[in-house]
């Protein structure tokens, strides 16, 4: 028999993969690339931003809604480790968007510092791993 919450794990997992690990790559391709003056490439690393991480975005979104929500009011609402995780997915979200607008600008031609997009990437891999030791860790559970 198929759990459902098994399957929701998996695509929650999948979608974490492919927008953290994405981000991450994507940034640092993007400061090589205006490091380098290579602005035309930049186009090819939004597109990537477009069609792996935000994709990746949503499938982390529904996989953890899924999980989240049959279990909210006996077992999360209470969780600070859930609050802090939550916040975390909400950062990581809004600093997509600043990595897709930068992205955007850069490729325009517009001066975007490299410096930028390697902070963007150790931003995402910083709280991305504390989203994950929060999930394993459960602190104050």
């Amino acid at each position: 028999m198929i759990d459902v919450a098994n399957i929701a794990l998996v695509v929650h997992f999948l979608g974490l993969l492919l927008w953290i690990g994405g981000a991450i790559t994507t940034a640092w391709i993007a400061a090589g690339l205006v490091s380098a003056g290579e602005t035309n490439a930049l186009s090819t690393v939004r597109s990537a931003l477009l069609a792996v991480v935000t994709p990746g975005i949503l499938l982390a979104t529904i996989g953890g809604l899924a999980l989240l929500i049959p279990a909210w009011g006996a077992h999360y609402a209470h969780a600070p480790w859930m609050h802090a995780k939550l916040t975390i997915g909400l950062v990581l979200g809004a600093l997509h968007g600043v990595l897709v607008g930068r992205v955007r600008r850069a490729a325009s031609g517009k001066p975007v510092s490299p410096g930028l997009f390697v902070g963007i990437a150790v931003a995402y891999a910083v709280l991305g791993l504390a989203g994950v030791a929060l999930a394993i860790l459960r602190p104050g559970e």
